[in-house]
């Protein structure tokens, strides 16, 4: 029987009364002892509150502090991607078996025939449901009676229930399997990743996952909680998911393979365009140390910002001393967050005038303040905090969040106030947060890339149409704000084929769909990755790192000859697993 303390702690979780925070682990764990705290790897954890004003006062807590939410990245694939050539080369005989391909995202429909084995036992060897509390029921008749007929949390985990594969097994035996474990994929992203990098190959030929005997693991992330949905202002309808449930996901994929001691590749079709695009953020920084671990993979798409019109990139001369950008907010927009980086030791201030010609003159930098503006034609309240250094990485960072906004065009005067270089970004949130209409008026097509593909020993994938081999309009473009080269690789996105939800919402058999978008492209690279996988273990060959594997792809890609490499859009070129094996030869060092 769980204690006391846990099931207290797994109520804070789900409870509304409650804010989720992140901060340094060892700090949490010692100045906050008695409250409820998730750990999140050897640097971070999680902490739950009950704050009567949630998040509002802002000066208390870092950046980085209030997870981050984040949206999804979708809008004869395998034959360009040289998957196929691999696939059918007798020498090589790769089909991902032995290795586990992990995601995080909306769920799987774990007993679709697509992810299903002659024997008619599922490949998904494992969920953990975030959105369903520990000690529910589990309703399957023939349950073996070494089983529990009530869910338990995964080992070191606070909430949300593990869904075993003996357990998944005996509910695909049930004429209505959901009925006996209820977990499924009500959006149907997740299930659509899983059939692109690992679903089964039909019997007449006409589709295959890249890795159709690879394991899979699924991690079904609960909804972002209320109260962070109206702190950072984002629409109704927006599907959104917080960054300390993403990065307790993870390391639940990396601890299932430590234990059934398999290769993992975690593959990621989530993004937000939060942080100043170096890879700062927790998950971002979690991720850097987990790319440099051996037997760890780790894919994320680059997302499907360019075009979207949500980065400015600012320069101000010493001159002028000030510039001013133009927002278009659309006709029911209810708000947003702004941000404003700039590397240290510069600093910035902003000046605001409203659609009406309402003017808040220069609001100068007063660090530990939250700034209260009222506009009183516009009916607007605009708060504006500044942080001279931010933790982590040092930047100048001015934030504003704008509340019951206007419609019309926002003008915000941005003044240098000391000056080295005058130069800087601003960032709208992610277009599935925002209304279609709300753009900067003079946007930049670059770093347009999401976190956390911005994140350093991550393989980040941008996406592009095979058939006419072309960048896909929206796919992220690099680099990031620090020069490093991102995207590595452009993989195929646009009309990808695979399996997602019934929209009827019973039985096992799933719709065969065409999507487009960041998160098909980063499934192609996980699927590739895991045959790479499979092949380093069955060669006897150690592990290698996600950067090691990087490196492989990497030289291993198509190049076109009219191109420069590497570039923002293309990376160091197109995922080629083929290439990557011809290039190797019969020597791997």
């Amino acid at each position: 029987v769980l204690g006391s303390l846990f099931l207290n702690c797994q109520d804070q979780i789900y409870s509304e009364e409650y804010s989720d925070f992140i901060g340094n682990r060892s700090l949490i764990e010692s100045k906050y002892a008695l409250d409820c705290k998730q750990p999140l790897g050897a640097m971070f954890a999680s902490l739950y509150l009950k704050l009567s004003d949630g998040y509002e006062d802002g000066t208390v807590y870092g950046y980085y502090n209030i997870p981050k939410l984040f949206g999804l990245q979708d809008t004869g694939s395998m034959e360009a991607s040289g998957i196929l050539q691999v696939r059918e080369n007798p020498d090589l005989k790769l089909d991902g078996s032995g290795v586990l391909i992990g995601f995080v995202d909306t769920g799987i429909d774990y007993a679709g025939s697509i992810f299903l084995k002659q024997d008619g036992t599922t490949r998904v060897i494992a969920i953990w449901d975030q959105t369903i509390p520990a000690e529910s029921p589990i309703r399957l008749p023939e349950l073996p009676t070494t089983l529990e007929n009530i869910t338990r949390t995964p080992e070191g985990f606070l909430y949300g229930s593990e869904f075993t594969h003996e357990q998944l097994n005996a509910a695909v035996k049930m004429e209505d399997t959901y009925e006996g474990i209820s977990s499924r994929d009500e959006n149907g992203h997740g299930t659509f990743l899983a059939s692109i990098a690992a679903g089964n190959e039909l019997p007449d030929g006409s589709f295959t996952g890249a890795a159709p005997k690879a394991d899979i693991a699924m991690v079904k992330l609960k909804p972002a909680k209320n109260r962070l949905r109206a702190y950072y202002q984002i629409k109704e309808d927006a599907v959104a998911y917080q960054e300390n449930d993403i990065m307790a996901g993870v390391l639940y994929l990396v601890s299932l393979a430590k234990k059934r001691q398999q290769p993992l590749v975690i593959c990621l079709g989530l993004g937000t365009n939060a942080g100043s695009h170096r890879g700062g953020l927790p998950l971002a920084r979690m991720l850097e140390e987990l790319g440099s671990s051996v037997g760890i993979t780790i894919v994320a798409g680059t997302g499907n910002e360019t075009a979207r019109g949500h980065h400015f990139e600012g320069q101000i001369s010493s001159e002028s001393g000030y510039e001013d950008v133009e927002i278009r907010v659309a006709e029911g927009e209810n708000g947003f967050f702004l941000e404003l980086w700039a590397n240290a030791p510069e600093t910035y201030s902003v000046a605001i005038r409203s659609p009406n010609g309402e003017v808040i003159p220069r609001i100068y930098v007063r660090p530990g303040r939250i700034e209260v503006l009222n506009f009183a034609l516009a009916q607007t309240r605009v708060e504006v905090s500044y942080r001279l250094s931010v933790t982590g990485t040092g930047e100048f960072l001015a934030l504003l969040r704008f509340i019951n906004i206007t419609p019309g065009v926002w003008t915000v005067r941005v003044y240098n106030d000391l000056f080295i270089t005058g130069h800087y970004h601003m960032w709208l949130p992610i277009e599935s947060f925002l209304r279609q209409d709300t753009v900067f008026l003079r946007p930049s097509e670059f770093i347009t890339l999401t976190s956390p593909s911005d994140a350093a020993n991550v393989i980040s994938v941008s996406n592009y149409n095979h058939q006419n081999n072309s960048i896909y309009l929206y796919s992220g473009r690099g680099y990031t704000t620090d020069g490093r080269i991102c995207p590595d690789l452009a993989a195929p996105g646009v009309g990808i084929e695979g399996f997602t939800s019934s929209l009827s919402g019973v039985g096992n058999e799933l719709r065969r769909v065409q999507r487009s978008g960041s998160s098909a492209a980063a499934a192609h690279m996980a699927g590739a990755a895991a045959l790479f996988c499979q092949w380093t273990r069955e060669s006897g060959i150690r592990y290698f790192s996600s950067t090691d594997v990087r490196t492989y792809f990497i030289r291993g890609a198509k190049r076109d000859s009219s191109r420069t490499y590497p570039n923002r859009e293309w990376g160091f070129g197109t995922l080629d697993l083929y290439g990557v094996f011809r290039n190797l030869q019969t020597q791997i060092f």
